[in-house]
C-alpha cells in the first residue's frame, strides 16, 4: 500500500527504510575489500572507494576528478579499455599496470562494464584487483623455466602423479640419450627405469629436497645396447600441494650430472689405494721389525758390557797397576760402546715416539758442562782445541740430561770430522732478533771437512752416512744427528746445519724456547711444581683455534698457570658457549672456518653485552696492515704464529 496524506506514519517509515538501504549500499561499496571506481564516458574518474585509494596510495582529491589515463602506465591498454567499454563491451580479467603515488607500479586485473542512456555511455563500473604478487609469481616461474632451459647442466621439470616432462633442456636430453621428452610421462620415456630406484627417488623428491651422490642406472641406447651410467642427482619439489596459492602443479625439478667417469676413476684409485695400503703395511711391519731388532740388539749388548765395566771399576778400586795402558784402552772403548748402545736404544725409542723428557729449571751452564765432559775423551785424543763461551745467567726449562746428550753428540761429531789438532767452539747465548728472539741459542762450530750444500738437511736423516775425506774408522752409526734433531724438536725447538762447503768447516745451531713447548702437553699433575707459576689472578679464558693440537696445548699451558680455560675448534661452538662462559680473555685464531676471527670477535661483543673481555688475535700474518686490521677490530694484541709460551702467559697476567 502506497503512503498517503491519510497515513503519514507509513511515509515516514518508508523514507527511513530507503535511507537505511542507501546507507547500507554506500557502506558496501565504500568498504568493499576490492577496489571500485566509476569513470565518466570521457574518462574522468567520478568516484573511488577506500580500497582503491589505499591500493594506489592516493587521497580522494588526488585521484577523483582526474583522467583515468593519467594512472595507466601503458597508453595502448587504457585506449583498448575505453574503446571496448564505449562500444558496449564487457571486460573480464583485463590485465593492466597502474602508477602508484610513491612511483611504484601495481599489476592489476580489471572487471568493467558501462551504463548507457539514450545510446550514450554515461559512466563505467570498474572493479580493480591487485595482481602484483600473482604477476611476480608468474614471472618467477617463467624465469625459472628460462633458467632451466639455458642451464649449463642437465635439468628437467616433471609434474603430475605420473611425472610428465613439462620441460627437459638440451643437456638433459643429450645425457639421457632421448629426444622429444616434453609431454611424455617418465615411465613411458624410460620404460627400463619405470620400476627401479629412479621412480622411487622422483616420488621422494616431489615431497622434500633430495641429494643423491651416486645413482646407478642402466639406460637403453637407440641401437639396443644397455649402458651403465652413474648419475649425481639433485631433486627439489615444486610445491607441497597442487592447490597452493601459486597454482603450481605438484612435481619436481631434477638436475643430473654424469659422474660415470668419476666413479670408474675412483674405483681405480681405490684399488691402487688398497695396493698401497698393503705395501705400506708390509713396510710398517718391516720397519717395526727393524725397530724391535735395534731395541733387542741394544739390550743384548748391554748384558756383556755390564760385567766388563764392573770388572774395570774393581781393578781401579784394588789399585792394580798391571796392564794400565791396556785397561785405559779397554775403558775408552767400553765407554764408546756404551754410547753406541745408548744411541741405539734411543733410536728405537724415538722411532716409536717413546722418548720421555724430565723437565726442570736449570742454569744452562750445567748441562753444557756435562756435555763437554762426555765428549772430552775424543776431543783430547784428537788433540782438538775447545773454546767454550756461555753467557751468564741463562735459565732454561727442559730435560738437562737430554740437552747434554744433544750437545755431546754435536761435539763428538765435530771432533770426529775435524782433522787432528783442529778447533772446536761451543757457544750459548740468548737469540736477540727475528722470529726466535728470546730463545736459547747453542752452536757448535769446527774447522773440519765441512758439508756440501745438499747435505745440510740430509745430515739429520737416520743412518745417514756422508762421504768423508778422513779415515772411515772415525765414522759412527749415522744416528747421532738424527737423535739431536728428535730431542730438540721434542722440546719445541729446531736445529740446522751450516757450512761454507767442503773443507770449510761446519756449524750446528740449536734453538730452544725458554720454556719447552713439550711441557704444554704434560698434564699439570705430572709436572714438577716449579713449572706451574701461579698468575696474579685466576681468569676465565676462551681459546678458539681450528688446529686442535695447537689449541689444546695452549689451553694446557694456561691451565697450568691457574686459569679456567675452555678450548674450541670452531667458531660456532665458541659462540654457543659465550653467554655461559663470559670470558675475561679470548684468544682467537683469525683464519677460522665459517666465521673468521674478526667476525667472531664482533659477534662475541654483541653476546657479551658490555661484559669486559680482552681479545688477542692469533694469526700467521704479521704485516703492518694485518696488525692495523686486528687493532681496528678491537683486538688488544696481535700474536704471530708460532708464539712463545711466555708471550701468552705474560699477556694474560697483565691487569
Amino acid at each position: 500500500m502506497l503512503p498517503s496524506p491519510d497515513h503519514p506514519d507509513q511515509a515516514v517509515s518508508l523514507a527511513l527504510t530507503l535511507r537505511r538501504r542507501e546507507q547500507e549500499f554506500a557502506d558496501f561499496v565504500e568498504n568493499a575489500a576490492e577496489g571500485l571506481h566509476r569513470v565518466a564516458g570521457d574518462g574522468t574518474i567520478l568516484w573511488a572507494n577506500r580500497a582503491e585509494l589505499q591500493m594506489l596510495g592516493y587521497a580522494w582529491e588526488e585521484y577523483v576528478g582526474r583522467h583515468i589515463a593519467e594512472f595507466h602506465v601503458d597508453p595502448d591498454v587504457i585506449g583498448h579499455i575505453l574503446a571496448t567499454l564505449s562500444s558496449g563491451g564487457t571486460l573480464l580479467d583485463q590485465p593492466a599496470r597502474l602508477r602508484c603515488k610513491d612511483g611504484s607500479i601495481k599489476h592489476v586485473v580489471i572487471h568493467s562494464n558501462g551504463y548507457f542512456e539514450d545510446g550514450q555511455l554515461r559512466y563505467t563500473r570498474c572493479f580493480t584487483r591487485d595482481a602484483t604478487e600473482r604477476h611476480q609469481r608468474d614471472e618467477a616461474l617463467a624465469q625459472r623455466d628460462r633458467m632451466l632451459r639455458g642451464a649449463p647442466v642437465a635439468a628437467a621439470l616433471l609434474v603430475g602423479p605420473d611425472f610428465t616432462f613439462r620441460l627437459a633442456n638440451r643437456r638433459f636430453c643429450a645425457l639421457m640419450d632421448r629426444d622429444g621428452l616434453e609431454g611424455q610421462a617418465f615411465g613411458a620415456a624410460f620404460p627400463e627405469l619405470r620400476d627401479g630406484e629412479a621412480m622411487r627417488l622422483l616420488e621422494q623428491g616431489s615431497k622434500a629436497a633430495l641429494e643423491i651422490d651416486e645413482l646407478r642406472v642402466e639406460l637403453a641406447r637407440a641401437d639396443g645396447r644397455i649402458e651403465e651410467r652413474f648419475l649425481q642427482l639433485s631433486l627439489e619439489p615444486l610445491s607441497s600441494s597442487p592447490d597452493q596459492a601459486t597454482g603450481e602443479e605438484q612435481g619436481v625439478i631434477l638436475v643430473a650430472v654424469d659422474v660415470t667417469a668419476d666413479v670408474h676413476n675412483r674405483r681405480s684409485l681405490e684399488r691402487a689405494h688398497a695396493e698401497r695400503e698393503r705395501l705400506l703395511d708390509e713396510l710398517t711391519t718391516a720397519n717395526r721389525t727393524k725397530d724391535e731388532f735395534l731395541a733387542m740388539l741394544g739390550h743384548e749388548l748391554r748384558n756383556p758390557l755390564s760385567p766388563i765395566v764392573t770388572a774395570l771399576q774393581l781393578m781401579r778400586m784394588r789399585g792394580e797397576t798391571g796392564g794400565l795402558r791396556e785397561r785405559e784402552i779397554i775403558q775408552r772403548q767400553v765407554e764408546h760402546l756404551v754410547r753406541l748402545v745408548d744411541d741405539l736404544l734411543d733410536v728405537a725409542r724415538a722411532t716409536r715416539g717413546q722418548i720421555e723428557l724430565k723437565f726442570e729449571q736449570v742454569d744452562i751452564a750445567q748441562p753444557l758442562a756435562k756435555a763437554v765432559e762426555m765428549a772430552s775423551v775424543l776431543l783430547e785424543r784428537r788433540r782438538h782445541r775447545l773454546d767454550v763461551e756461555v753467557d751468564p745467567g741463562l735459565e732454561w726449562q727442559g730435560d738437562p740430561m737430554r740437552l747434554a746428550q744433544v750437545v755431546s753428540n754435536l761435539l763428538t761429531n765435530a771432533a770426529r770430522y775435524t782433522e787432528p789438532g783442529g778447533q772446536v767452539a761451543l757457544r750459548a747465548c740468548r737469540e736477540t732478533s727475528g722470529r726466535h728472539a728470546g730463545w736459547l741459542r747453542i752452536s757448535v762450530q769446527d774447522n773440519g771437512i765441512g758439508l756440501a750444500p745438499e747435505m745440510l738437511v740430509q745430515v739429520f736423516g737416520l743412518f745417514f752416512q756422508a762421504k768423508r775425506s778422513v779415515e772411515r774408522s772415525q765414522g759412527g752409526l749415522g744416528i747421532g744427528l738424527a737423535l739431536v734433531k728428535n730431542i730438540v724438536e721434542l722440546h719445541g725447538g729446531r736445529v740446522e746445519a751450516r757450512s761454507g762447503g767442503p773443507g770449510r768447516g761446519s756449524e750446528f745451531i740449536v734453538l730452544l724456547p725458554a720454556v719447552s713447548v713439550a711441557t704444554w702437553a704434560t698434564p699439570a699433575a705430572a709436572r714438577p711444581a716449579a713449572v706451574a707459576a701461579q698468575p696474579a689472578a685466576r681468569k676465565r679464558i676462551m681459546v678458539v683455534d681450528d688446529n686442535a693440537d695447537a689449541a689444546e696445548t695452549l689451553g694446557m699451558l694456561l691451565r697450568a698457570h691457574g686459569h679456567e680455560v675452555e678450548v674450541f675448534n670452531d667458531p660456532v661452538s665458541a659462540l654457543a658457549a659465550v653467554a655461559r662462559l663470559r670470558p675475561d680473555i679470548a684468544v682467537l685464531d683469525i683464519g677460522l672456518p665459517v666465521l673468521d676471527g674478526y667476525q667472531l670477535a664482533a659477534r662475541m661483543r654483541t653476546l657479551l653485552a658490555g661484559h669486559p673481555c680482552r681479545l688477542f688475535a692469533l694469526t700467521g700474518y704479521g704485516q703492518d696492515a694485518d696488525m692495523a686490521k686486528s687493532a681496528a677490530a678491537g683486538f688488544e694484541r696481535h700474536l704471530v704464529k708460532p708464539i712463545m709460551p711466555e708471550q701468552v702467559t705474560e699477556l694474560v697476567s697483565l691487569r
